[in-house]
């Protein structure tokens, strides 16, 4: 085994864990903004997560440039690099959705908000599994396919999803409440569909480091 090798390995993974990390923290800040709770500052932002997404990717390309890896450790990192793409588009959608939450709260229809709460919840769990993808031993073949669980959960969330459109398309049909706020509502529910569904392709993309698939 070349040592340096599976040493920058690690330090790739790593990355991806730093850059998970921050943008998961930046998720369950908008849970709470989700809350509606006058409470929470709606002046703090999300934290920026731009220099760790560019140490991320350069880490990537110096490992490709440098290491000349075998095949599969070639695709792992090449798939880093899109997962860390993913991260960044995960981020920009939070942030929109942190916004449109501010402005749902006080709201005559900020109980329908409130509902997206519990999608955020389970978005979470999800995330929990993804980051499995590439912190799991590449040596242990008896770790189970995450995909089951991936598939299970996202239907789950589009379910809840449906759901709120459903209340929304009530809400709009019986007068109750502003255009503006129906267009909050409906974009906040398209960005957590969004998240949801990137963060679904994410073990796809690390498909060949799984060595169960």
């Amino acid at each position: 085994m070349n040592q340096l090798l599976e040493g920058r390995l690690i330090n790739l993974r790593e990355s991806l864990d730093v850059l998970a990390s921050a943008v998961d923290d930046n998720l369950r800040a908008v849970l709470l903004r989700l809350t509606c709770d006058k409470t929470i500052s709606a002046s703090s932002p999300l934290t920026d997560i731009d220099t760790l997404a560019r140490v991320t990717r350069e880490k990537c390309l110096h490992f490709v440039a440098r290491e000349h890896p075998l095949a599969n450790d070639l695709k792992f990192a090449m798939a880093a690099l899109r997962v860390g793409h993913d991260y960044e588009r995960i981020q920009e959608l939070a942030v929109a959705l942190n916004k449109r939450s501010e402005k749902l709260t006080g709201s005559p229809l900020q109980d329908v908000a409130q509902d997206m709460t519990g999608i955020m919840a389970d978005i979470l769990k999800l995330h929990e599994i993804i980051r499995r993808t590439w912190q799991r031993d590449r040596k242990d073949s008896s770790l189970p396919n995450l995909k089951p669980e991936v598939s299970a959960l996202t239907q789950t969330i589009y379910a809840q999803i449906s759901t709120i459109q459903n209340k929304i398309m009530e809400a709009i049909t019986s007068g109750n409440g502003s255009a503006e706020t129906f267009v909050e509502l409906v974009l906040a529910c398209r960005h957590l569909k969004r998240i949801a569904n990137t963060m679904e392709l994410i073990p796809d993309e690390l498909h060949a480091f799984d060595k169960q698939e």
